[in-house]
């Protein structure tokens, strides 16, 4: 397919994702990975609590050092320790999630019975297969957050550059999305082995790469308005109310979750529509 009909495509099958948000079955693995992600941020903003300490204490502490065990500065870097304990969440339990939505989706779109239990019982079988196919993309994503902590936390520097360093980060983010798009459907939706999805993820970039980027930045815009939530955290801590910014960082994982089912949507139909179909399986 050419640019113009890959970009076509790609905004078909964002209609056909959204108009599938208002399918409760579709959403049920989502909502167990957003009640697990929701109990991460209670148990890190509330690390002090009888039932969660023997846990939280040493998880906030690793994360953030034990200057996080102390209130209401665990509020002001909630965020932050959020951020860093959810990219080993995605990585395991996200990338079960993704393939339980990818066969989801794959069977909505070929008109085929729609078994949310059954798909879970399939990714669960299949953990180490989903997680170490979505491996290499989830270590880039790690080094690119530890280089942008590190680009951040250096002092002085201006607004502007930290700004342009945030969204250098965030095209970055795009673009290793775009390239690893298909890993899943390879596997989820193929049925390729590993070393066999791997080895054909170049292949089925290259016949969806401009769909891919399309699906990715339409990602990247959904999720922008976390970058204004995220400044709120010191002025809420300021005026007293610390404990808001749990509720904040609670429904910036929503919106997240809203970027992850259109994207895996998305990705599904394209990769069923035209990659699969183009020599994605051989």
């Amino acid at each position: 397919m050419n640019p113009l009909e890959q970009i076509a495509l790609a905004w078909h099958s964002l209609v056909e994702t959204l108009r599938a948000l208002f399918a409760p079955v579709m959403w049920l693995p989502w909502l167990l990975l957003g009640a697990f992600q929701a109990a991460l941020v209670v148990a890190l903003g509330w690390f002090a609590h009888p039932a969660v300490a023997w846990l939280a204490v040493p998880l906030a502490r690793l994360l953030g050092g034990e200057d996080a065990l102390h209130y209401p500065r665990i509020f002001r870097v909630l965020p932050a320790l959020y951020s860093r304990a959810d990219l080993a969440v995605g990585a395991v339990l996200g990338a079960l999630v993704v393939g339980a939505a990818t066969r989801l989706f794959a069977a909505r779109f070929s008109g085929a019975e729609v078994r949310p239990l059954a798909e879970l019982g399939w990714a669960l079988r299949r953990a180490p297969l989903l997680i170490a196919v979505n491996l290499p993309l989830n270590l880039l994503l790690i080094g690119l957050s530890l280089a942008l902590d590190a680009m951040l936390g250096r002092p002085g520097g201006s607004a502007i550059v930290r700004q342009g360093i945030t969204v250098g980060g965030l095209v970055a983010a795009m673009l290793l999305q775009a390239a690893f798009l298909y890993a899943t459907p390879l596997v989820a939706v193929s049925g390729l082995p590993l070393l066999r999805a791997l080895a054909m993820l170049p292949r089925a970039f290259a016949r969806g790469a401009f769909a891919a980027l399309v699906l990715s930045l339409f990602a990247v815009l959904a999720l922008l308005p976390l970058q204004g939530l995220a400044g709120l955290g010191d002025n809420l801590v300021e005026r007293g109310t610390p404990e808001l910014v749990a509720w904040i960082t609670i429904a910036q994982t929503a919106l997240g979750l809203l970027a992850g089912f259109i994207l895996t949507g998305g990705a599904t139909l394209v990769y069923q529509s035209s990659v699969a179909r183009g020599g994605a399986r051989s």
